[in-house]
């Protein structure tokens, strides 16, 4: 445990010394609620005021984000660079430095959850009318299965331009297809098809009825059941793909 909180504290220091990326990690939330909300301020959603209904949007875009644009793309650089072949000559572990990597991006999506939300509350009126614990507990799990899915695809890219690109076309069907930022019965029947193939979509799901309603995993089986095996499918796939160089 002491060698996973040493390095998770490298990570996170890592981080922020990279002003240009934090600034860019808090500034990218604060621009998606400000322009969807401005733009569809006053509108609503099946009776839900949209700036509460984009909170679980929000948060879903920059989870998916975190795990693909960066994460994966961020490990797969390291690799690339020789710098996990030197950690790799260390006392360190394997499932130490994954472990730290995971706390770490968990710990700056949070971040930019509370700031998103907080920013929703204060700017445009939005409510949290659901459960604060639910909403908690699935985006820890949400969290998990997407890091681990961008451990996955750093182990299965040969490169970080590989790695960059595959995130890149991954994240960004996600972030604006899976029920984000406008309900999936308002899209054509081919995007939802789409949507409904993409882990993000239940996360969503499952994330806003947590907080506008405050139901549990009893009442979104299915969309726990798709988090909880993507996570179980990238963990297998991530060990077995993982390596120093």
């Amino acid at each position: 445990m002491n060698a996973l909180a040493g390095q998770l504290r490298a990570e996170l220091t890592l981080f922020l010394r990279d002003k240009a990326v934090v600034f860019f990690s808090l500034f990218f939330p604060l621009v998606t609620v400000a322009f969807f909300g401005y733009l569809n301020r006053g509108g609503q959603v099946d009776g839900v005021p949209y700036p509460s209904f984009l909170i679980a949007g929000g948060i879903g875009m920059v989870v998916a984000s975190a795990a693909f644009e960066n994460l994966g793309t961020a490990l797969a650089r390291q690799r690339e660079a020789g710098i996990l072949k030197r950690l790799g000559g260390t006392p360190l572990r394997a499932w130490t430095l994954v472990g730290a990597k995971v706390l770490a991006a968990a710990a700056v999506t949070l971040a930019q959850a509370a700031l998103m939300t907080a920013a929703n509350v204060l700017l445009f009126g939005a409510e949290i009318t659901g459960s604060v614990f639910w909403g908690l507990a699935v985006l820890a799990v949400g969290i998990l299965a997407f890091t681990t899915m961008g451990i996955a695809l750093a182990g299965l890219c040969r490169n970080a331009d590989v790695a960059g690109a595959a995130g890149m076309a991954l994240a960004l069907p996600m972030q604006f297809l899976c029920g984000t930022l406008f309900p999936l019965e308002e899209m054509p029947n081919l995007l939802r098809h789409i949507a409904r193939a993409l882990p993000l979509t239940y996360l969503v799901d499952a994330l806003r009825g947590a907080m506008l309603v405050g139901d549990g995993p009893a009442a979104y089986v299915g969309d726990w059941a798709v988090l909880l095996g993507c996570l179980a499918v990238a963990f297998v796939v991530a060990i077995r793909t993982f390596r120093w160089e």
